[in-house]
């Protein structure tokens, strides 16, 4: 992996130490490029000369098929979507539901795994089954399995959560759902170009993913997986020229037998084809590569943190078990003075809730702050971040 090359390639270095890639990361000036010079070329051509569109929408289909090949998919099982959010709503409002079916999903997840269905609960279109966590941040399969039933229809997993960095035995859980006949969706937006994905070695059903996060995409971009064989299953939430076929003399209609079903209208042209150039990015370094020099700087960033007077660092105990975000707090300082010291010294970090209650409960606290190192970053930049919180620590004590 050539550091050197890669942070000449992301203009952000030259002002600004960027270790909050968990909210959003940098994009590589390849991204950049491949948008601004789609965008130049509308404004000099024209959006529909023809050849250019259609050397546009080739370029879209050659983009889905890449989509797929990155984890492990045909381009029939790819939908192209403006972020996880709008995935995970697909699949809760795209599937038939039963009364009495149950969906299980851990305490832990974000906001936007939550939310979609606590809203179908509250329309009695299914019960919610919260699974508890401990302080580990790690879900137990075990633990899971006992919530199962015969009228569980669906188990939803964020592969990373996005406060505690805790990786999830996603794998097993997907093992676990098939066994039982319970359908799978994995939240993937935390490691969608950070962690190796083969969506038929993990035999998920659907999974959802980002791509302005760890894959270095733009924002708006995003894919989700439908597994061929439940394509049908998946009545669209958005209805348009983009995903159906329509028979005017008839005014029958029909939804594409393939994802992109529930794409409605014209694709987001410039986001898909940032993210085609993301995953060219990331498939040119290696996603085994990178998901390796993340795990070092993870270790990295943990053991050098720990020397902080007042530290607290939140998520597993177990190094192992941690990836890319580390969530913490130091005694006597704000999580905001923090961040707000950091960028005053040119280091991009962030302080918030996250929007995880839960976490925020078993720690007893309101507030954190969250590293979150990529590849791009180095030793170096995590060496000054220690030591400039070192220096708020003790400005802070001579006050």
């Amino acid at each position: 992996m050539d550091i050197a090359q890669i942070r000449k390639d992301t203009p952000l270095h030259e002002q600004y130490s960027y270790i909050n890639t968990a909210a959003a990361s940098a994009p590589p000036r390849q991204v950049v490029e491949a948008i601004a010079d789609y965008l130049h070329k509308t404004a000099s051509l024209g959006p529909y000369l023809p050849s250019f569109r259609r050397e546009t929408y080739a370029k879209v289909d050659e983009i889905r098929e890449k989509a797929g090949a990155f984890i492990g998919a045909s381009a029939r099982e790819i939908a192209f979507v403006k972020n996880g959010t709008e995935a995970i709503n697909f699949i809760a409002g795209g599937l038939a539901w039963n009364e009495g079916d149950e969906v299980i999903l851990a305490d832990l997840e974000f906001h936007s795994n939550f939310v979609p269905w606590l809203k179908l609960q509250r329309e009695g279109k299914i019960k919610l089954k919260v699974l508890k966590t401990d302080n580990s941040g790690v879900i137990s399969v075990a633990e899971l399995e006992k919530l199962i039933t015969p009228r569980t229809r669906l188990i939803t997993v964020s592969h990373l959560p996005n406060a505690s960095g805790a990786l999830q035995p996603v794998q097993e859980i997907c093992a676990l759902a098939k066994r039982h006949n319970v359908l799978t969706l994995v939240n993937a937006s935390q490691t969608l170009g950070l962690v190796p994905i083969d969506v038929k070695e993990l035999n998920c059903d659907f999974l959802a993913a980002c791509g302005r996060k760890w894959l270095r995409g733009p924002e708006g971009s995003g894919i989700l997986y439908i597994r061929e064989e439940l394509i049908d299953s998946i009545q669209p939430v958005l209805i348009g020229w983009g995903g159906t076929s329509w028979d005017f003399e008839t005014n029958e209609y029909s939804f594409l037998p393939i994802a992109k079903r529930v794409e409605a209208g014209c694709p987001i042209v410039p986001s898909i084809l940032g993210l085609g150039a993301a995953i060219d990015y990331a498939a040119n370094i290696g996603i085994q590569a990178i998901f390796e020099r993340v795990k070092e700087l993870t270790r990295y960033a943990v053991e050098r943190m720990q020397t902080i007077p007042g530290i607290a660092i939140y998520g597993p105990d177990r190094i192992e078990n941690r990836l890319g975000i580390i969530p913490f707090n130091v005694d006597g300082l704000s999580p905001d003075r923090i961040t707000q010291f950091l960028e005053e010294n040119r280091i991009i970090i962030e302080a918030g809730t996250f929007m995880a209650n839960t976490m925020l409960q078993q720690y007893g606290i309101a507030k954190m702050a969250r590293l979150s190192p990529h590849y791009f970053n180095t030793t170096e930049e995590i060496d000054r971040t220690v030591e400039l919180i070192k220096v708020l620590v003790e400005k802070e004590r001579q006050r």
